[in-house]
């Protein structure tokens, strides 16, 4: 019987045909959805024609863009240009809030990682990297360490999910046709659950790669005027929560999508590095090395990513055509800028202050314990989280962050920083669009991904989280 193949991507590294943070709902869902996004968007008006309280308005404003990029019923590009639209006709907030976003060094590192996004996908540098990591790969087991190893590697030099996901789609589907997976074979679906997860969940813990990490940088220096660097960040995160995370994902996908212990990879020998190829991997090391280096320098992350990023665009250089920048998917790039918009507005507003008074007058913060305190903030935003996407975190946190440091007696720095856990560690493919769209498109059952990510919440959030929280005290963080 001949085996049945997903679907994949139009060549190698044509990846623009691929799903981009579109909605991966049935018709059904998205009519439901967009019917629910037009009751929310009337009431909205009616409150505008009505004269109501501008706090009212903002928060009906604030909801309506939080649905719509959590169902994802329009692109979410559309629906942040929809949300500034709204507040600059009706005056809910100053253009300088409306607009902060693209004011902000976040932002702008999302650009510079659109650009280098397409320069590694120009140049086929993940399949570069691939063939020579398959080496002499022998078992399942090194194949399912071997791809989460290549996705975090990926999160180090890519600063855009979407963009990891989708060069390492048409990666994991040749090699899983090379292999001989069947699309009803666990491999294959453990194969692509790992490429998928292993590149988004660690991630978080690197604040050039993930969205919402960016969204908390932009709004903690658009609100607190505070510079999260890339080494704090880091240090901070990654060793508990990003190396933990890496550690989990390959032995939940063993446990839950088991093999044959031995594969038959067909050998090739691989092509010897281009010199386009070589290039890049000197630009990608210089500036990994400048971002980790970014409390002696003193240089932005934001400004070393878009030095990056115009270099590889010079004419002569050869990486990428100037006029491939007319090319680019900048949809991102608006959606981080109306992120950090959201999370200014409601700052702003005072909506944000409102709420969370509403959590310090039920919980009596004064006689809790710092652990305590830091379970409780973890709760509250895990709870958040599940009902609306991952990137409204830092949106609605970090202009809170000044009231709950005051409620919880803390400095700010943890308080803005007590919110990071809660990106990694979550139960649902859509609260992450990016493996959302990435298990889809790879045709991973989503039961039995949805599965694997529930005993990753689980034991996350029993054991990863309270020894980041005992790391953070060590550090000095954390009270």
């Amino acid at each position: 019987m001949p085996q049945q193949k997903a679907p994949r991507c139009d060549g190698r590294a044509k990846l623009r045909v691929c799903p981009q943070g579109r909605s991966t709902q049935g018709p059904v869902q998205k009519n439901l959805s967009r019917a629910v996004g037009v009751v929310l968007g009337a009431a909205f008006l009616v409150s505008i024609a009505a004269g109501g309280s501008t706090l009212l308005s903002t928060a009906l404003l604030a909801l309506l863009t939080a649905f719509l990029w959590a169902t994802l019923a329009i692109p979410a590009e559309l629906t942040a240009l929809l949300f500034f639209t709204a507040l600059l006709l009706t005056g809910l907030a100053p253009d300088h809030v409306a607009l902060a976003g693209f004011e902000s060094k976040a932002v702008w590192l999302v650009f510079a990682g659109l650009i280098l996004s397409e320069v590694i996908g120009r140049h086929d540098m993940g399949h570069a990297l691939f063939d020579r990591l398959l080496g002499r790969l022998k078992s399942y087991r090194a194949l399912i360490w071997l791809v989460a190893v290549t996705g975090l590697l990926m999160a180090f030099f890519i600063p855009s999910a979407m963009g990891r996901v989708l060069l390492l789609s048409p990666l994991v589907l040749a090699l899983a046709d090379r292999l001989g997976f069947a699309a009803d074979d666990p491999r294959r679906h453990g194969l692509f659950t790992a490429a998928v997860l292993g590149t988004v969940v660690p991630a978080f813990t690197i604040i050039t790669s993930n969205v919402p990490n960016l969204v908390l940088m932009g709004a903690a220096e658009a609100i607190y005027d505070r510079t999260l660097t890339y080494g704090e960040y880091l240090l901070l995160n990654f060793p508990v929560l990003g190396l933990g995370a890496f550690l989990l994902i390959p032995l939940l996908v063993l446990r839950l999508f088991p093999g044959e212990r031995q594969i038959s990879l067909p050998q090739s020998r691989p092509a010897p590095w281009t010199r386009d190829q070589i290039k890049i991997g000197f630009l990608l090391a210089v500036t990994l090395a400048f971002w980790t280096t970014d409390q002696l320098h003193g240089i932005s992350a934001a400004w070393i990513g878009l030095a990056a990023a115009v270099f590889s665009l010079m004419p002569g250089i050869g990486l990428l055509p100037p006029q491939s920048i007319g090319k680019v998917n900048f949809g991102p790039w608006f959606f981080a800028a109306g992120s950090i918009g959201l999370g200014g507005v409601v700052s702003h507003s005072g909506l944000g202050d409102l709420l969370w008074g509403q959590v310090a007058a039920v919980v009596p913060f004064d006689s809790l314990p710092n652990p305590a305190k830091y379970a409780v903030v973890q709760a509250t935003a895990m709870v958040m989280a599940s009902v609306t996407t991952l990137p409204a975190i830092p949106a609605v946190f970090t202009p809170l962050a000044g009231s709950i440091a005051e409620s919880l007696n803390w400095p700010l720095d943890a308080a803005l920083m007590v919110q990071v856990p809660a990106f990694v560690i979550f139960a649902f493919p859509f609260q992450a669009p990016p493996v959302l769209v990435g298990l889809t498109f790879l045709a991973v059952p989503l039961p039995a991904a949805m599965k694997l990510m529930a005993r990753f919440f689980l034991i996350a959030t029993l054991i990863l989280s309270p020894l980041h929280y005992l790391w953070g005290r060590l550090l000095g963080v954390f009270p």
